[in-house]
């Protein structure tokens, strides 16, 4: 087992197990040495194993070592001592310190005054652990002796002998044991550590022949042990070493106490200790010694081999250097060749000038550049004869700062006019060369470079950067500057500015009807009217597409922003010639002025858009002033937002039923499903409540998906409550019926809950249906291909209602609720009723009306010949839960129509009149 992976791995049981039986071991070995008139054998072996595990293992061996000490202890106890000596608990108990202390006292104290972490490290480490040993073999026999004193026995030996003997016991116990197993555990396995095997076998045959000498003459033959002890700590590697110097200090003690007679004075005994002690001591040291040595000189030659490669490298690096220094002086002999020549074939202009800025030298380039051949350069001024008036004085200064100066180089630009009169951007960069050899004075080199293609391209790009490349204004980034610098102003000064949002209405006509191109042109144009109409210093901005932005940096006031507004507006109404005819446009404009409304660019951008906004819904085509209660639209109409978001996570949405009644016989022929929101704080809601914010912040959809999959499962239910065939109908929005995969939707949700799709109508707005009338007659076909029914909703509030009933394949058309409130007090809103019901007959498509609330409408519309009615006079909308008590009621005899209605005429001049 390889004590260093114990180490790492912790002392696990069977470990610990193991060393308390090698506690055993030693313990029995050792009471092989007990010597006459004490219980302390000569030499005590546990001591020096613990020892070893407590500097391989550190605090965590300290259990092991305690119960190892309690253990040995109990085993000399065991074996017979002198006749007069009996073991007592007491003496127990002092043994088992005694095998105890000296090895924690040594390794404690080793540990708090070396500093060395490890006693084989170093000669001075080992004296260090000599030390030691010697105070804790002196304290740990201190116990047994006051047990000898306090016991008073006739035949126990006295306290400075025992005290004597005690502490040579454990001294030498613990230097053979510790050392050996101390090396060995270091590195490898101990197998490893045994080589030259032929010379170990000679030595142990050397060890046989000291030990059969010791037989006969122990003490006298005990100094042949030192020079074997010699041998191995000189030969063998330190693990080697210190196992044989244990071995043969061990052998010749054995041979000492076999040969020696029992009834000897115990001098003999504790004479060949001491000589074994100090043999082993001296050879344990000297080998430490010599691996000292061996460490100091690997380091040396360590040291000198990098001194050596250290040598080296100078060696080579002043070859090196040797080297480039040639390579340097032919470059500066080629460099002296070829300067001219570099000089005069550079492609950029270089001048050399003195101190009083005239030309000393001028390359080929600088004749090109400026269309002087050098004759007529050189002695001339540079300054007077090529640098513009205003930029003279700042290249004078220049030159002269780099010439009188500390500062050797500097930069400049400068526009210079050639021979030709071009005009060149070229940046110097000034350089001061050293005193001319002639007349000593300093020279400027001049290199300059050409940028005139570069100012242009960062022109374009800052222009690019600021302003909108199709209609020349402003653009965001650009617009946000100035309107910070505008309402900086207006806070330091106290008047005020105006931002104005301008939008183009119905602007995404114009691009989809006469193309982009026409559309650019308008914008263009719009641009160069806003321009014509407002001050210098006021800007105009393109904020993206068809919206406009200006602000009017100093303003009086409203009344100056709504004459300026109108005038804007008034331009914008002017017709427009553009690629494929002559347009009218209006726009819609929203005002707010700073610091009233606001003092931050992004607040009266908000606000701006607010009123744009609020101008739009106002109609378009007019003007509006930012005031507080848009704000708090806005802010409503966020929360309100929000709310949606988290009802449709949380579903607290439900769908409400309103029957649809046969005119004629008072039955319910369908169900229209309306959506209800029940919130937490305002209660029920409908749609006219939230389906605007809906639609405007894209959540329409979702919604409308949530209606027909719980209106087609619903219906399945329905279906078994009434009875009989009850048709549920369901509203399409705009973005629903515009939705290229509605057919696919549709299709899968009633496939999905199993539903006939007879049992379903689907109502449109007439409204949604007269834009384009080709794509909603293949759309319509589609629906009908999956079985279902076609209501055309609003019926009458389109001016197309003849070509859609025509062309389009609808079951049922339900009269407008607008037109049916004013039918009863209007005679001409009456005859278009009237009429639309009797075109629809003539059709054979089923009439529906809904919201009916009074009797005069009910009047109305049965003398009409309405097939269908719907509305609050017969039944409001009910939940899904209430719909099984209303069906029941109704199969009990109970009839939704009010008891006058049976009094009153019915039309019967068409064929259709009774028809569901």
């Amino acid at each position: 087992m390889n004590i260093t992976d114990l180490k790492l791995r912790g002392l696990p049981w069977r470990s610990g197990l193991g060393h308390l039986t090698m506690f055993l071991i030693l313990a029995a070995v050792s009471s092989a040495f007990n010597t006459p008139a004490t219980y302390v054998p000569a030499l005590w072996l546990p001591s020096g194993y613990g020892l070893a595990l407590l500097f391989i293992y550190g605090p965590r061996a300290l259990p092991i070592v305690f119960v190892g000490a309690m253990v040995s202890a109990w085993i000399q106890a065991l074996m017979p001592v002198a006749e007069s000596i009996k073991m007592t608990p007491v003496m127990l108990a002092a043994l088992s310190a005694y095998g105890f202390i000296v090895p924690a006292v040594t390794w404690w104290s080793y540990h708090k005054t070396s500093r060395y972490p490890a006693p084989l490290v170093s000669y001075k480490a080992f004296i260090w652990l000599l030390g030691t040993l010697t105070l804790a073999s002196v304290v740990a026999t201190l116990p047994l002796v006051f047990h000898t004193l306090a016991s008073r026995s006739e035949l126990a030996m006295a306290g400075d002998s025992l005290l004597l003997r005690g502490s040579f016991s454990a001294f030498l116990g613990s230097l053979i044991i510790a050392p050996a197993i101390i090396a060995i555990g270091k590195g490898s396995s101990f197998p490893s550590r045994v080589h030259r095997p032929a010379e170990w076998f000679v030595w142990l045959l050397a060890l046989a022949f000291v030990v059969t000498m010791a037989s006969y003459e122990p003490i006298q033959t005990l100094f042949l042990l030192l020079p074997l002890m010699t041998w191995a700590a000189t030969r063998f590697s330190l693990p080697g070493a210190m196992l044989a110097i244990g071995i043969a200090a061990l052998s010749g003690l054995s041979c000492s106490f076999i040969a020696l007679p029992l009834g000897e004075n115990g001098n003999l005994y504790l004479l060949a200790e001491t000589l074994i002690a100090m043999m082993v001591a001296a050879s344990c040291y000297v080998r430490v010694l010599l691996e000292d040595r061996e460490r100091i000189e690997n380091g040396l030659e360590a040291v000198v081999e990098e001194r050596t490669r250290e040598l080296q490298l100078t060696n080579y690096e002043l070859k090196d250097e040797i080297f480039v220094r040639q390579q340097a002086e032919k470059s500066f002999r080629r460099s002296s060749r070829h300067y001219r020549a570099l000089f005069e074939t550079a492609s950029n202009p270089i001048v050399v000038i003195d101190d009083r800025i005239r030309i000393r030298q001028w390359n080929g380039a600088a004749e090109t550049l400026f269309g002087y051949s050098r004759d007529e350069a050189v002695g001339r001024s540079l300054t007077d004869a090529f640098i513009p008036r205003e930029q003279k004085d700042e290249l004078a200064w220049k030159i002269l700062k780099v010439l009188n100066s500390g500062l050797t180089q500097d930069t400049i630009e400068t526009r210079i006019k050639s021979y030709s009169g071009n005009i060149h951007i070229i940046l110097w960069n000034l350089n001061r060369l050293h005193e001319d050899e002639d007349d000593g004075r300093a020279q400027l080199i001049l290199i300059g470079q050409d940028i005139s293609e570069i100012r242009r391209t960062q022109d374009q790009l800052h222009y690019l950067a600021h302003y909108d490349v199709l209609t020349d204004t402003a653009n965001r980034r650009l617009f946000e500057d100035r309107c910070r610098q505008a309402i900086t102003s207006s806070l330091r000064y106290g008047h005020h500015c105006a931002l104005i949002g301008l939008d183009i209405d119905h602007f995404k006509r114009i691009n989809d009807t006469l193309g982009h191109d026409a559309g650019d042109h308008l914008l263009q144009e719009i641009a160069r009217r806003l321009g014509e109409n407002l001050r210098e210093e006021d800007t105009i901005a393109r904020l993206g597409g068809d919206e406009f932005a200006v602000l009017l940096s100093q303003v009086n006031g409203a009344e100056g922003c709504e004459k300026v507004a109108r005038g804007l507006l008034d331009a914008m109404t002017r017709p427009i010639n553009i690629p494929g005819g002559e347009v009218v446009i209006t726009s819609s404009i929203g005002i707010t002025l700073a610091p009233d409304d606001g003092r931050s660019y992004e607040q009266l951008l908000k606000n701006a858009d607010m009123a744009m906004y609020r101008a739009k819904k106002a109609g378009r085509n007019n003007i509006q002033f930012f005031s507080c209660d848009m704000n708090e639209d806005m802010l409503r109409q966020m929360s309100l937002e929000q709310e949606l978001r988290e009802a449709i996570r949380e579903n607290q949405f439900e769908l409400h039923y309103q029957p649809v009644l046969n005119a004629k016989s008072g039955s319910i022929v369908g169900l229209e499903a309306l959506l209800r929101w029940h919130h937490p704080e305002k209660g029920t809601l409908t749609p006219n409540d939230f389906i605007d914010v809906a639609e405007q912040t894209g959540q329409l959809q979702a919604l409308g998906e949530w209606v027909c999959h719980n209106a087609c499962l619903q219906a399945r239910a329905i279906q078994a409550m009434s009875g009989y065939p009850v048709p549920i109908s369901i509203n399409l929005s705009s973005r629903q019926y515009n939705h290229p995969r509605l057919t696919e939707r549709l299709g899968r949700i009633i496939g999905e809950t199993g539903l006939d799709p007879a049992l379903l109508l689907v109502e449109i707005d007439e409204r949604i249906l007269s834009d384009r009338l080709e794509e909603t007659a293949k759309t319509l076909a589609r629906l009908k291909e999956l079985g279902i029914g076609l209501v055309l909703d609003r019926f009458g509030s389109g001016l197309s209602s003849l070509r859609l009933l025509r062309e389009l394949p609808f079951d049922q058309v339900k009269i407008d609720q607008h037109l049916l409130h004013h039918a009863t007090i209007e005679e001409n809103t009456g005859a278009i009723v009237h009429t639309l019901i009797n075109l629809a007959r003539q059709l054979s498509l089923t009439v529906a009306a809904t919201g009916v609330e009074t009797a005069d409408q009910d009047s109305f519309l049965r003398q009409s010949g309405c097939h269908l009615l719907q509305g609050h006079r017969f039944c409001p909308a009910i939940s899904s839960e209430e719909l099984a008590a209303l069906f029941q009621r109704v199969r009990q005899g109970y009839t939704l129509l009010p008891a006058d209605q049976f009094s009153l005429p019915l039309s019967n001049d068409s064929p259709h009149a009774g028809d569901n």
